[in-house]
């Protein structure tokens, strides 16, 4: 049974996550075990929508006023000087151009020179239902 088989059988993964699963398994045999590129899949499970929001964040320790990117139904890119770690759990506030506030939990996924990427992780179902809706109109 070659890997994608097993890692299939294990997860019982659909068509997309099958091709996902696959880019992994071709970058890992190029880059060898000892590699520590950043591996990029192309493809992402909902599209990233430019915009230029205020963003109000408490990371428990401070709050940080800030500006989001991109947004999308599953996360964020935030842009800001401010330093924040992988795996943070952040509570996040954004906030529409129509004054529309959106509060949810998130975790940093993602950091880098210019901001930090999070993904939501909890949002309650009427928020959700509401930022579902704004996001779409984007």
């Amino acid at each position: 049974m070659d890997k994608l088989q097993l890692i299939k059988e294990i997860l019982n993964t659909d068509a997309q996550t099958d091709k996902k699963i696959s880019q992994l398994i071709r970058a890992a045999k190029v880059c060898g075990p000892d590699c520590e590129k950043v591996i990029q899949i192309d493809e992402r499970e909902n599209t990233r929508k430019p915009v230029s929001l205020r963003v109000n964040i408490n990371t428990g320790k401070e709050r940080i006023m800030a500006r989001v990117e991109d947004v999308s139904l599953c996360g964020a890119f935030i842009n800001t000087e401010k330093k924040v770690h992988r795996g943070e759990q952040l509570a996040v506030r954004l906030i529409s151009s129509t004054g529309e506030e959106f509060d949810f939990i998130s975790e940093v996924v993602r950091v880098e020179k210019s901001g930090f990427g999070v993904l939501i992780k909890s949002i309650s179902p009427f928020q959700e239902e509401r930022f579902r809706q704004f996001v779409k109109q984007l």
